[in-house]
């Protein structure tokens, strides 16, 4: 799973990263983050009308767009990769609605007894890279909408699956706008997905497993913290 991330880029780093046009919400702004949790506004890049990367702001923990009900309880912030075609929540999005999301990295909690310990995983180069996502768009009333994703996550590979059984998929660079592309067809990009073999990852301090902790000392290995 991925219940917690980093995103160390500002919101033109992240244009330029992905090369994606302007916010859809000009008022909108993102500094550093080093402890996403589910419910915070992220900044996801998703295709517009015309087919050209946006970077756009969406509440992490997707709201499928038949609720009838405002969003409540624990947010959707993962989608296994093998059901989400079927499941009610996800198939719209993975048909019609896909998303890539900007990160430097997510924790992953190991051991058995608690607290358990956390390590932050990254791949092993300083540049941010996207996690495969897919989001939804819900009518919260004449004019006003809530743009929500999710994460998806697969069976881990490589060293990874010893901290946890699952991990977020990434998708090859040049597979992004194929990705985006409402036109194509998600499984056989899916066939496609990275593994874990460029993946390092570190023990980091227990202070990340609060919520409200902030600050890139969190990403520190735990013995330089």
């Amino acid at each position: 799973m991925c219940g917690r991330y980093t995103l160390s880029g500002k919101l033109d780093e992240i244009r330029a990263c992905f090369k994606a046009e302007e916010s859809l919400t000009e008022d909108w702004n993102w500094s550093p983050q080093y402890n996403i949790s589910p419910g915070m506004v992220v900044p996801a890049v998703a295709f517009d009308g015309k087919k050209r990367r946006k970077v756009v702001p969406m509440r992490w923990g997707l709201h499928p767009h038949w609720r009838k009900e405002a969003p409540e309880g624990r947010p959707l912030f993962n989608a296994r990769v093998e059901t989400a075609a079927e499941k009610a929540s996800f198939r719209t999005p993975f048909r019609r609605r896909r998303a890539l999301i900007p990160t430097s990295g997510w924790y992953e909690w190991d051991g058995v007894e608690k607290p358990k310990t956390p390590n932050f995983i990254t791949e092993d180069h300083d540049d941010m890279f996207a996690l495969a996502g897919l989001w939804d768009m819900w009518r919260v009333d004449e004019g006003i909408e809530l743009l929500s994703c999710t994460i998806l996550t697969t069976a881990a590979t490589g060293r990874v699956k010893y901290l946890h059984h699952r991990m977020p998929v990434r998708l090859p660079m040049e597979k992004w706008d194929e990705w985006l592309d409402p036109d194509s067809n998600p499984e056989r990009i899916l066939e496609q997905m990275r593994g874990g073999d460029d993946l390092v990852f570190w023990e980091v301090d227990k202070a990340v497993n609060s919520g409200r902790a902030q600050g890139s000392e969190l990403v520190k290995r735990s013995n330089e913290a």
